[in-house]
């Protein structure tokens, strides 16, 4: 592929380009910068040893212009580069620059410079080869039946990933570069003849007006895209899961890809996207309605277990059944700490536990984390610092939490339970309805890019007056 790239500047010469190899590269080991004769006339030719393959350099760039330099046909000056291009880098991709500033950060970004002396123009030879991780089995959105296939760091593989699963011509990857420091690039994607334009437009507008220094993680992106009011709730959802992905495109969603990043982010996204899985798709369709509304299940149990527990043992005791309570006040004598105080140190001990066993070596991390909640739950019941009853209450409400497919709105909820724990231990269960009224006025106030956060489907945005 062949474009020109002819932007206005100070007149090159073979001095001015090699001044600013030596101002920009000067303290870099890994700068490859040799002098080279093509057409009788001196040439240099630049690269950075870290973002290329040196062996696919000297084979199919060094070796062709070696040729170029001993031939006898010389043609004219101003043929120079189109015979380079044409007859010696046969398929490479190359641009022209006559920018000493798009000179060099093309070379950082993995293309070869070459210049010779006489010319007004330098040309900038694609020849990126760098190594990267192999296609895995997603981390953290694994499935038991379905692809196995996940996004990893490097973009061009992502899109391959997409582009493999919907071989339309319709579908659109959109270019940009974001961060004044580390010019990430991120690719819009979506279905030209699907998509809503409104939140596309919206999106480039945003993307436009980005004044950010550094772009290495979604969470930056995440925080540019989100809506103006507060919402407690991700409004963006992301996945490593191509086939996720492909469904959100074929459904108006526009996906978004940042090179360096395995977590592709997708919007519009809605508060039902949180409680599916691409594994439903692959199930016998009544199983996987029922394993849909378990994980509804599961969040309720996850939110409001603790807080009910609290609220029902110490205000309402009258609700329990006598043989239930029975058990629950035997299971209490020589506790010397209130309810809620169980609750939260089990809670936040749970959470230690999590973040170890996350934090530690793969192989001693899982094993950690069992055993220390088995050890730690064991020892604090034999020694009288916790009941069982709570200790089950606290397990069963952890569990329900990983039920979501998706971590980040796991997270969510476990700060929510907090304040749902304190909230019924002052005011029961007046408090905890409450909660649940501001929650759910909360949830029906949200939106995401113009839609409804409770809706399933994409509306149009409405234009925005004069």
């Amino acid at each position: 592929m062949i474009s020109d790239k002819k932007t206005p500047n100070a007149i090159i010469n073979m001095e001015s380009v090699k001044e600013e190899i030596k101002c920009c590269f000067e303290a870099t080991s890994d700068l490859a910068s040799v002098t080279i004769r093509i057409f009788g006339e001196e040439g240099v030719f630049s690269y950075l040893t870290s973002m290329t393959n040196t062996a696919f350099i000297m084979e199919n760039v060094i070796k062709p212009l070696t040729l170029a330099g001993s031939s006898s046909d010389i043609p004219s000056k101003s043929q120079w580069l189109d015979r380079i291009r044409e007859q010696y880098l046969i398929g490479l991709s190359t641009e022209t620059t006559n920018d000493l500033g798009n000179f060099t950060m093309l070379v950082t970004k993995g293309y070869a410079g070459l210049y010779i002396a006489g010319m007004t123009e330098i040309l900038m030879i694609g020849v990126k080869e760098l190594e990267k991780r192999s296609v895995a089995e997603p981390t953290t959105q694994s499935v038991s039946i379905g692809p196995k296939e996940g996004f990893t760091e490097s973009a061009d593989t992502n899109i391959s990933l997409i582009r493999r699963r919907i071989q339309n011509p319709k579908l659109r990857f959109e270019k940009y570069e974001l961060g004044e420091q580390t010019k990430t690039t991120v690719y819009l994607s979506y279905m030209e003849d699907q998509v809503e334009t409104g939140i596309l437009n919206q999106l480039r507008e945003q993307i436009g007006h980005s004044r950010m220094d550094s772009l290495f993680e979604n969470s930056s992106l995440e925080y540019l895209f989100q809506p103006k009011k507060l919402s407690l709730f991700p409004t963006i959802y992301n996945s490593e899961r191509p086939d996720t992905i492909c469904e959100g495109l074929l459904d108006k969603r526009i996906a978004i890809i940042v090179n360096g990043n395995p977590f592709v982010l997708m919007v519009p996204s809605f508060f039902m996207d949180y409680f599916r899985s691409p594994e439903d798709a692959y199930q016998w369709i009544s199983f996987g309605v029922f394993i849909r509304y378990l994980r509804y299940l599961s969040f309720l149990i996850s939110l409001c277990l603790p807080a009910l527990y609290i609220s029902i043992t110490s205000y309402h005791q009258e609700l329990i059944p006598t043989m239930l309570l029975t058990s629950i006040a035997a299971q209490r004598q020589g506790i010397p700490f209130p309810v809620v105080f169980e609750i939260l140190v089990l809670e936040i001990t749970f959470e230690i536990l999590r973040e170890a066993g996350t934090r530690m070596p793969r192989i001693i991390g899982q094993s950690i984390s069992i055993a220390g909640a088995l050890v730690l739950g064991q020892a604090a019941v034999l020694a009288g610092f916790v009941s069982n009853f709570s200790l089950i209450v606290v397990s069963l409400t952890v569990i329900s939490g990983f039920v979501s497919p998706i971590y980040s709105f796991g997270a969510r909820i476990r700060i929510f339970r907090y304040g749902f724990i304190v909230l019924g231990s002052v005011l029961g269960l007046y408090g905890m309805f409450l909660g649940y009224a501001f929650l759910l006025i909360h949830l029906s106030r949200i939106e995401s890019f113009g839609n409804a956060y409770l809706t399933s489907s994409i509306k149009k945005l409405k234009k925005k007056e004069e």
